[in-house]
């Protein structure tokens, strides 16, 4: 049973009471007072920003994706480093990076854009100091190398996307 008094109407979004003279609700700016098209244009846009949202998410889990593979990928390479070329120091370097990744690919699920720039930051950086050991290096696997660089790029703009999707969303508490 409703017990709110005739001068006050629910915010059909946040369902905060609002004054029956009130236009727009302070709490979400959904417009309680508003015409039935204005009132399906709000949830239009809440309905773009959800999508817009869920495609940003989409793109930050290419990204996870591309550091969970480069977390295998360093570990395999320090696996063969080890037993195959009998060097013992550059296969615990590559077990390090790998478990460095690895957590990297975790932190995303709280934090993707830090955690996506950070393992990308140290993709770059160990791709540059392999070129000044071995300048050989840099043209090795390079189709590999762009892919990965590119999935980094579209997951850091993602992120960014993600957290401003978000933050408009939690504004007119649009959030599930």
């Amino acid at each position: 049973m409703d017990t709110t008094p005739p001068d006050v109407i629910k915010c059909e979004n946040c369902q905060a009471e609002n004054n029956s003279a009130t236009k727009f609700c302070p709490q979400c700016s959904f417009p309680v007072g508003g015409t039935e098209e204005e009132k399906r244009n709000f949830r239009l846009l809440v309905s773009s920003k959800k999508r817009l949202l869920s495609d940003a998410q989409d793109k930050i889990k290419s990204a996870k994706t591309a550091v969970w593979l480069i977390a295998g990928l360093t570990f395999v390479m320090g696996v063969v480093a080890g037993f195959a070329q009998e060097g013992f120091t550059l296969m615990i370097i590559n077990f390090f990076l790998a478990v460095v990744y690895l957590i990297m690919a975790a932190w995303a699920n709280n934090n993707p854009f830090g955690a996506i720039l950070t393992a990308f930051i140290i993709y770059i950086t160990i791709n540059v100091l392999n070129a000044f050991v071995d300048p050989a290096t840099l043209a090795s696997g390079i189709i590999v190398k762009i892919f990965i660089i590119g999935a980094f790029v579209k997951g850091i703009r993602s992120a960014q996307e993600a957290q401003g999707y978000m933050k408009e969303l939690e504004q007119i508490k649009a959030i599930n």
